[in-house]
């Protein structure tokens, strides 16, 4: 209701009434004029007082001195009543009056009523005192037990205005304004002053202080919809808290719990690990304030909320989610969608590139980021070697805006700016995993194809620890001396002509080399390509000359400088 449908009494003083041509006057009978005012007078002459009289298809009420009364609110046998300037009953017509106790705290300066076609205002008559409702050209209002219309916040039970500042927290109806007061139905935004939770709401973000303007959807009875993470409104999503406001940004029935530390804490090594995979699977998105709709499947975008992960909120680091269908999101997880496989960390966020999880090939149970562990070829070595039972390195797209997918296969990463080649299993219940050990005739470390460097040539590479040497480092390490080829004597050494050994004395000894056979066991030779070198001989960037016997083992180690 709009405050122009509405007729407002204007209070003035006794004027001359001009009540119509029905209303004639006869001696001592019927309606006439005194001192200025009409009296009426019945059949014995005596003058009416304290009732209802008609002239022509309108009704005056005369008050308790007999007089006609104007511009007045009538309290007849319980029932209210208007009669305007002219003296007649109002009918079918809304009216404000002048609220004596204006100005007082929460008193409004008009109250506004409205009046039946049998000229009684709409009043709260119900029993139980519950909330009174009228429709009116098609509106809802509310009235009290005396007539007036209510408005703002109005609580089921007395049916009466609230004027708390946490007057949404208990009622169940929103009735517009003092000059409005007709029953919202659908979407309205409503200003809240002196919001008591603000601070555990989403600390550090102004729509949560404690003056806010938060958005109210009530249902086609005027119940505001309250409770519900899955309400449909026009085929989306949305929700709402337990006092009716729409839920926006991000949402956890237990995110104000004790457990919000958990979006402290890191998320490898860490006790709280499966806490923290199940805490983060509690929340869902809602959009912006200013929209509300729930991401209810795919993928979004955002900045992580305040309880999901505090680091990355701190931060403003946006991270990619993925919404299940029912709009909680992904984590700890490898989760196939639209027949490629992505990664969730424990807090929901998606992994890219490089990483390090401790996975049974579905469920993460932990993950370590690069900084410090895999950034660099050497640190990806030592972490490589040292991983046992269910750790493992996957890779999964660096373009994380147009990808994100995990890669199975060749691949070529970067690692402190230079370009590796890995390889990451194609199936099985370790898909994605980098391939540990041999494979297709090449050695790799956790994925990490094993290579000589480009100034060494060749190295040797121990195939069960994977650690890789260069010849120069395995003859000095191992202690190692010449052997000459001819005479048999160890120590001299001609150039071209030095077979290493293990520093076995004597004169005896043969050019084949044979006292290598238990040092070079382990040992394979790779070249730049990470190809094991089979048969033949190969000269490594420092002088030495390794053959081999045909069947990848050293045959000798000759000095050719």
């Amino acid at each position: 209701m709009r405050k122009q449908t509405k007729i407002a009494a204007v209070v003035s003083a006794a004027a001359l009434l001009a009540i119509g041509a029905s209303m004639t006057s006869f001696a001592a009978t019927g309606w006439q004029e005194e001192d200025g005012t009409w009296v009426y007078y019945n059949r014995a002459g005596e003058k009416v007082a304290n009732a209802w009289e008609y002239s022509g298809d309108n009704r005056f009420y005369l008050d308790d001195a007999g007089n006609m009364a104007t511009d007045s609110l009538i309290e007849d046998n319980d029932d209210y009543y208007y009669v305007d300037a002219n003296g007649a009953m109002v009918r079918n017509r809304w009216v404000a009056i002048d609220n004596a106790e204006a100005g007082e705290e929460n008193q409004p300066d008009v109250w506004w009523y409205y009046f039946q076609a049998n000229g009684k205002a709409y009043k709260n008559t119900h029993a139980s005192g519950n909330i009174f409702k009228k429709v009116i050209n098609g509106k809802t209002y509310a009235f009290d037990e005396d007539g007036k219309m209510q408005y703002g916040w109005v609580k089921k039970e007395d049916g009466v205005t609230n004027y708390d500042d946490n007057a949404y927290q208990e009622c169940d109806y929103y009735f517009g304004d003092e000059n409005d007061g007709a029953m919202s139905i659908g979407w309205r935004e409503i200003a809240l002053t002196d919001v008591a939770d603000a601070e555990t709401e989403q600390p550090g973000d102004s729509y949560w202080d404690s003056d806010q303007v938060r958005w109210f959807y009530f249902k086609s009875s005027g119940m505001k919809q309250t409770s519900s993470t899955n309400k449909t409104i026009n085929g989306r999503k949305y929700g709402f808290d337990q006092y009716g406001r729409m839920i926006a940004d991000w949402h956890s029935a237990t995110a104000n719990d004790a457990d919000n530390q958990l979006s402290r804490r890191g998320s490898s090594n860490n006790a709280a690990v499966t806490a923290t995979k199940d805490y983060a699977r509690e929340f869902m998105y809602f959009s912006s304030p200013e929209d509300g709709a729930r991401f209810t499947k795919g993928w979004f975008k955002v900045v992580p909320g305040y309880y999901l992960n505090y680091k990355d909120y701190d931060d403003g680091n946006d991270r990619w989610y993925y919404a299940n269908g029912d709009g909680k999101i992904a984590a700890g997880e490898i989760k196939a969608i639209k027949g490629k496989k992505y990664a969730f960390d424990l807090k929901g966020g998606m992994i890219s590139g490089l990483a390090l999880l401790r996975t049974n090939g579905k469920e993460i149970s932990e993950y370590t980021d690069s900084d410090g562990n895999y950034d660099s070829q050497d640190s990806f070595e030592r972490t490589a070697r040292g991983l046992s039972g269910d750790w493992g390195f996957y890779y999964f797209s660096d373009n994380e805006d147009k990808d994100g997918s995990m890669k199975t296969g060749n691949q070529r990463i970067t690692l402190d700016g230079t370009s590796y080649t890995f390889s990451f299993r194609k199936g099985g219940t370790r898909k994605g995993q980098g391939i540990n050990g041999y494979n297709e005739k090449k050695y790799y470390l956790g994925g990490m194809l094993m290579t000589a460097d480009a100034d060494t040539k060749i190295e040797l590479l121990n195939k069960n620890t994977l650690e890789k040497i260069t010849v120069d480092k395995f003859i000095r390490t191992n202690g190692l001396v010449g052997k000459d080829v001819t005479s048999g004597k160890v120590g001299q050494a001609n150039k071209g002509d030095v077979v290493y050994t293990d520093g076995t004395t004597g004169t005896t000894g043969t050019a084949t080399g044979l006292d290598l056979t238990s040092l070079t066991a382990d040992y394979v030779v790779v070249n730049v390509s990470g190809n094991v070198v089979k048969s033949g001989s190969k000269v490594d960037g420092d002088g030495f000359k390794v053959v081999l016997d045909g069947n990848n083992k050293i045959k000798q180690i000759i000095s050719v400088n």
